[in-house]
């Protein structure tokens, strides 16, 4: 008769037995039945093509054929309003006989405008654009600049050259030179008021000149 401690050591070495039959039992199974497993196929992927850009074309500059382009119909039209009519320049009452002589913008191929009271005899407003080439840009830049007028250079090279003056005798002057073109306007009420007003006569025209 086996004592317990026996019986135990039996029972243990029986199950150790008994686990390490299941295992090559089981790893038998394994090589004798493998699992097939898919297959797994790439698929293609297309990358979507980058669609092209184009890059903007520059605005050209186009000379206005007369005075009444060189605005738009608003800033024409709140003209009027003040009174204030075309009547120099191509297009105007009085066309280019009211110029006693040529501007410096009608001499290197431009047009010069002027509105005023209908029953005055001075210019309320000179406004002018002209084309430019790189011969008389140099030109230009030299009599602007001996005339000593505020001088101001902006990063895509355009040069501005201006005069506040004063409500007394002295215009507003604005001018913008850039590579191509040259846009001027003359008050003849001087001080801020009057000179931002330039300014902002100058940033229109230039949206109707190049497109």
């Amino acid at each position: 008769m086996l004592d317990r401690r026996t019986l135990l050591r039996h029972r243990v070495l029986s199950g150790a037995a008994a686990l390490v039959l299941m295992a090559g039992l089981s790893a038998c199974a394994a090589e004798e039945e493998p699992i097939d497993e898919p297959e797994v196929v790439p698929t293609e992927t297309s990358e979507p093509e980058p669609e092209p850009t184009t890059e903007p074309e520059p605005e050209a500059f186009a000379l206005p054929s007369d005075c009444s382009e060189i605005f738009p119909q608003e800033r024409l039209d709140n003209l009027e309003g003040q009174n204030l009519v075309l009547r120099g320049g191509p297009g105007s009452t009085e066309g280019n006989d009211v110029f006693a002589d040529p501007t410096p913008e009608q001499r290197v191929g431009g047009i010069s405008c002027i509105w005023a009271n209908p029953d005055g005899e001075t210019a309320d407003l000179l406004i002018s654009v002209a084309p430019l080439t790189p011969s008389t840009r140099a030109g230009v830049v030299d009599d602007l600049t001996a005339q000593g007028l505020n001088e101001s250079a902006l990063d895509d090279g355009t040069i501005t050259y201006g005069l506040l003056g004063d409500e007394q005798s002295a215009p507003a002057i604005y001018n913008e030179v850039r590579a191509d073109s040259w846009i001027s306007v003359i008050s003849a009420f001087g001080g801020q008021v009057f000179y931002d007003e330039a300014v902002i006569f100058v940033e229109e025209i230039r949206g109707e000149v190049y497109q």
